[in-house]
């Protein structure tokens, strides 16, 4: 909570204190890479830009089958949105995080969705 009341996450829906959250699939599969994120050693502010980016392209592209962080020749990092189903595992390039979009949507955290948090 304390993440999200610093502003590491923007993009996270009703972020107002005293307003309740209600999470769409967009906002499900964000949340899920933001968490992965983290888990792979990203700051939270980091983190949150990506998911944030990750999210507003998943947004326009909902037909998307996976959604990358890729690093760029100068050391930079981007998102990239994958219209094909992801690569086997033994094809992914080392330099990107891949997420393959319709592997999270088969996962559990799909049963919370359209409910409403309580108030932050």
């Amino acid at each position: 909570m304390s993440t999200v009341m610093a502003g590491s996450y923007p993009c996270l829906p009703g972020v107002a204190p005293g307003s309740s959250r209600r999470f769409d699939d967009t906002d499900l599969l964000a949340l899920y890479i933001y968490g992965r994120l983290l888990v792979f050693g990203f700051g939270a502010l980091r983190a949150g830009e990506y998911a944030c980016r990750a999210h507003a392209v998943l947004k326009s592209q909902a037909q998307a089958k996976s959604v990358s962080i890729a690093l760029t020749a100068d050391g930079g990092k981007r998102v990239v949105v994958e219209q094909e189903p992801p690569l086997p595992p033994a094809a992914r390039l080392p330099e990107k995080i891949q997420f393959d979009i319709g592997a999270i949507r088969q996962l559990p955290l799909r049963s919370i969705e359209g409910r409403t948090a309580e108030p932050a």
